[in-house]
C-alpha cells in the first residue's frame, strides 16, 4: 500500500465520481480504479460500492478505512511539517481556513499578522456554511474554522473565542429612520428586509431573536452573499441587519447609517475551531497563537457606533 493510494481514496470521497476524481488527481480513471482495487486487496474487503453507472458510495468497512485514510494523511502532513520545523526556524507549508460568511469580514485581522510573522506559509481562505466547516474539519479538509461557536454540533472539535458580535440595522442616510439612536427588534420585524439565507447560522440567530419577541421578519429578499445585503439596502427599498464586525469593512461609507437593535440587546460568539487532537500541527498552533494575540474583540470595538 502506498501513501498516494490513500490520497486517491480521499479524492474519490470528495468528488464521488471516478472520472472527476481522476481528473482532479491528474491520473487516468483506470489508474484510480487499480489503486482502489489495491486497497481492497490489502484490507481484504470491498471499499467502494460500484454499479454500471459508476460510483455508488462506500461500504461500511470502506467508510472506516476512509476515516483512517484521512487521519493518516493528516498525521503524515503534520509530522512532515514538524520535521521541517525542527531543521528550520521558519514555518512553511500551507494553512487552510474555512470561514462562515459573516466571519469573512474580519479575515484580514487574522491573516495579515499571521502572514507577516510566517511568510513561508501559504494561506487558503474559503467561505463555507457551518455544516461544511464542521464536516471539513472532521475530514481534515480544513485546518481551522472561524464561525459561530454556539452552532457547533459535532464532537471532537476544539473552540477558541475571538469576539462577541452585536447587531445593527443598516439604512440609507436619507431614510426616515436614519436619526434614530436605537430600534427594537419588534419594530425591525415590521420593516421590509434583505437578509442572509435561512440555512446560514447568522440568519438562524436573527430568526431566533425575532421569535423571542413574537415577530416574523419581513424577509422580502434573501441572499447567501453579504454584498447582496449592501446592494439592496442602498436602493432604500429594503433594509438589512448586520453584526458590528461588518463596520471594519464598511468604514466611513457616507451613504449609510447604522442603528443598534435592542430589546433584547443580543450577542453571539465568533471563534476559531480546530480538530481536537494532540499534538496540534505547528502551523495550526501558530495561527491560534496569532489569533489570540490579535485581540479581535478590542480591535472591533472601535467600529461600534
Amino acid at each position: 500500500m502506498q501513501l498516494k493510494h490513500l490520497q486517491y481514496l480521499v479524492a474519490l470521497a470528495k468528488e464521488r465520481h471516478f472520472g472527476r476524481a481522476a481528473s482532479a488527481l491528474a491520473i487516468s480513471q483506470s489508474a484510480l480504479s487499480q489503486a482502489i482495487q489495491h486497497l481492497e486487496k490489502h484490507f481484504s474487503t470491498p471499499i467502494v460500492l460500484r454499479h454500471q453507472s459508476g460510483f455508488q458510495g462506500f461500504t461500511r468497512e470502506g467508510e472506516a478505512i476512509l476515516s483512517w485514510a484521512r487521519q493518516s494523511l493528516a498525521d503524515h502532513d503534520r509530522l512532515l511539517n514538524a520535521s521541517q520545523h525542527d531543521n528550520d526556524t521558519e514555518l512553511k507549508g500551507s494553512l487552510r481556513l474555512a470561514l462562515s460568511p459573516v466571519a469573512m469580514s474580519i479575515t484580514s485581522l487574522l491573516t495579515a499578522p499571521f502572514a507577516e510573522r510566517y511568510p513561508g506559509i501559504t494561506i487558503s481562505v474559503l467561505c463555507k456554511t457551518m455544516p461544511e466547516i464542521e464536516r471539513g474539519l472532521k475530514e481534515f479538509e480544513y485546518d481551522v474554522g472561524v464561525t459561530y461557536l454556539d452552532g457547533i454540533t459535532l464532537g471532537g472539535l476544539r473552540p477558541y473565542t475571538l469576539y462577541d458580535e452585536n447587531y445593527y440595522l443598516l439604512v440609507p442616510k436619507d431614510h426616515f429612520l436614519s436619526d434614530r439612536t436605537s430600534i427594537d427588534w419588534a419594530e425591525v420585524g415590521e420593516l421590509p428586509l434583505c437578509l442572509l439565507s435561512p440555512n446560514l447560522h447568522n440568519r438562524i440567530i436573527i430568526d431566533r431573536i425575532f421569535s423571542s419577541v413574537g415577530v416574523t421578519p419581513k424577509a422580502v429578499i434573501e441572499t447567501n452573499c453579504s454584498l447582496g445585503l449592501f446592494a439592496h439596502m442602498r436602493t432604500g427599498n429594503w433594509l438589512t441587519i448586520v453584526p458590528h464586525s461588518y463596520f471594519y469593512l464598511l468604514g466611513d461609507w457616507l451613504f449609510i447609517r447604522s442603528i443598534p437593535i435592542v430589546n433584547p440587546a443580543t450577542t453571539a460568539t465568533i471563534g476559531l475551531v480546530i480538530h481536537e487532537r494532540d499534538p496540534i500541527s505547528p502551523n495550526v498552533r501558530a495561527f491560534v497563537e496569532v489569533a489570540q494575540e490579535a485581540l479581535i474583540g478590542k480591535q472591533l470595538d472601535r467600529y461600534r457606533t
